[in-house]
């Protein structure tokens, strides 16, 4: 009788210590849901700090060459907005354009705008706007930069105060893909009253969420809230400021004692470190585009196409990808990522035996100067590419700047062998025009084969999508047959936050939209 009442007592306490952690688990569960539907209910306010990789150059579309810096191109997006941008599916979405219908021949593009919308300035979102800024964009005696990616694009006319029409010279596949690109200024419509006043350079003026502040160069680029935002949902931040950090550890160390909520980040052994951090987040796209060398095809030795192809084969784009990025880019033979897929490439691998080959037929000493940026990974770079030359008898020397003297020197012609970038965008056919064809503005390398503008020119005027992407993949081949640029790997985009960043988005073609973005402390 004992033994029976002490095995009920042990039975009793053991089915109460159960109900216990029944109970337990219940609140538990309870309060991980009270979080998440709080964590789930954005708040408005706060200050959002974003460390940069470098400060902005500007954002006078006729001077910049249409593209941005990655950063700048993030904080343009901010305060100005396209007519369309371009989701996943390849459908347009409706921003300042509220429909695009093409004409029967396909040489007219009919676009409605929205209305009630207004500049920063008060100066009306209408017609006339989007012609002011599509006309400065055409106008040869401008000189713009990046007229040759625009195709066939001839003229951009007022039907009425909220309509307007793009005439084009032939009808042009990647139309829709071009107008969306919100990946420079090209399509981010400014107030043409700030551009006729000089302004826009250094105080630009949109339609966006946020609007300039301030701006001190090389410490921050501040801007606030716009409180007649036309948008039905209002942004939730009330200040972002930018914060220019050249030195990619600086700007990691920034975020990790908070005094910066998000930075930008290209360093694989710090994008690693932060993917095993429990209090920092990332987020990422995967682009086309690539992180290349562009080659002076105009200045000897890299005049000879033998000389090239050498240094194509002493090249060794996996070891730049595994030391420099720590596999944080993929490797690449051509530009368009997902776009197209190409089969027959003709990419030139790491050979330094055939490297010296060519060498040996050229009979010269080859000496070169490699530009790269001034920062640890430009230096990384330059070190990596001169042992790889001097392994096959090339000597190179590498010459470390801030980012515009950089582009300076490529555009003037003042350089043999520089990184470059060939950025993401919807469509890489326009870019590759502007890039290699023997009379774009924008051919910095310089770089001329009756060929390749045959080629350019087909894929422009190309109407079927396979046909298209077969002759990209014809411009791919002859890219790396004739190597004017060499593949230092992929384009994959990275952004890191701390734990109370919410409500990142999806990132395109490398794009952080900020307006969705609120602080959860």
């Amino acid at each position: 009788m004992e033994e029976e009442m002490v095995c009920e007592f042990s039975d009793m306490k053991k089915k109460m210590q159960f109900d216990t952690m029944i109970v337990l688990v219940l609140l538990m569960i309870s309060l991980f849901c009270v979080s998440n539907t709080f964590a789930a209910n954005p708040k408005m306010g706060g200050t959002l700090r974003f460390g940069t990789e470098n400060d902005f150059a500007g954002f006078e579309v006729l001077k910049s060459s249409s593209r941005l810096a990655i950063n700048g191109s993030v904080a343009a997006n901010t305060i100005m907005e396209p007519l369309f941008r371009m989701d996943k599916g390849g459908n347009l979405i409706p921003v300042l354009g509220l429909s695009a219908e093409q004409s029967d021949d396909g040489k007219a593009w009919v676009i409605k705008l929205r209305r009630q919308v207004k500049f920063h300035d008060s100066t009306p979102f209408n017609a006339d706007a989007v012609v002011h800024h599509w006309n400065r964009l055409l106008n040869p005696e401008n000189k713009f930069r990046g007229r040759a990616a625009m195709g066939p694009i001839d003229s951009v006319t007022k039907v009425d105060e909220h309509t307007i029409q793009f005439n084009l010279n032939h009808p042009w596949l990647p139309f829709t893909r071009v107008i969306s690109d919100t990946r420079g200024l090209t399509n981010l419509i400014p107030s043409s009253t700030s551009v006729d006043a000089g302004n826009q350079d250094r105080a630009p003026v949109g339609t966006g969420p946020y609007k300039l502040k301030e701006w001190k160069s090389g410490d921050s680029f501040t801007v606030v809230k716009n409180s007649d935002y036309w948008g039905k949902v209002q942004p939730y931040l009330d200040t972002i400021v930018f914060k220019p950090m050249t030195d990619s550890q600086t700007r990691y160390a920034s975020l990790k004692s908070r005094q910066v909520d998000i930075i930008w980040m290209d360093r694989g052994n710090l994008i690693n470190k932060a993917k095993a951090d429990n209090s920092l987040k990332i987020s990422f796209s995967e682009d086309n585009g690539a992180e290349i060398f562009i080659l002076n095809t105009s200045v000897a030795p890299l005049d000879n196409v033998n000389v090239r192809r050498a240094l194509a084969h002493a090249h060794n784009q996996k070891r730049q990808v595994e030391m420099v990025y720590k596999d944080s880019i993929p490797v690449v033979h051509h530009p368009y990522g997902n776009q197209c897929e190409c089969t027959d490439d003709g990419y030139r691998g790491y050979n330094p035996d055939k490297a010296r080959e060519l060498l040996a037929a050229y009979d010269q000493p080859v000496e070169l100067d490699v530009l790269h940026s001034n920062s640890k990974r430009g230096r990384d770079i330059g070190e990596i590419t001169q042992q790889l030359f001097k392994e096959v008898g090339v000597t190179a020397t590498p010459a470390g700047f801030d980012f515009g003297p950089v582009i300076k020197k490529v555009i003037s012609g003042e350089y043999q062998v520089s990184t470059w970038r060939i950025s993401s965008r919807p469509d890489q056919g326009p870019a590759l025009f502007l890039m290699l064809h023997s009379q774009s503005q924008a051919n910095f390398s310089r770089y001329k084969n009756p060929e390749m503008d045959k080629l350019l020119v087909a894929q422009r005027m190309e109407t079927d999508p396979e046909r298209r992407n077969a002759i990209l993949c014809q411009i791919a081949r002859l890219i790396n047959e004739d190597a004017p640029i060499l593949y230092r790997g992929g384009m994959r985009s990275h952004v890191i936050s701390s734990d109370k960043v919410e409500g990142l988005t999806s990132m395109k073609d490398g794009i952080v939209r900020l307006e969705s973005v609120w602080l959860n402390e």
